[in-house]
């Protein structure tokens, strides 16, 4: 994949965490996705934690992440 902001090409990898992974619009307390309407599951958790593909640009130390985990096979390994 090419980065969107400088065309140079990304490296694929994996973002893991032991609990849900998910995108607020400010900082919570509680952080589950449940909780907050406007919040988007970037990985559910299972017994593995949860893992979600991302794009990695190291020249302009950006990441781009592919949020639609119900498709992503990196959540069955």
């Amino acid at each position: 994949m090419k980065c969107p902001y400088c065309n140079i090409e990304m490296e694929k990898g994996v973002i893991q965490s032991p609990r849900e992974l998910s995108w607020h619009e400010k900082k919570y307390i509680f952080g589950f996705a449940k909780f907050h309407r406007s919040s988007v599951v970037l990985s559910a958790t299972n017994i593995m934690g949860s893992t979600v593909y991302s794009y990695l640009c190291r020249s302009c130390e950006k990441i781009v992440i592919d949020y639609n985990y119900q498709k992503c096979d990196a959540n069955k390994k």
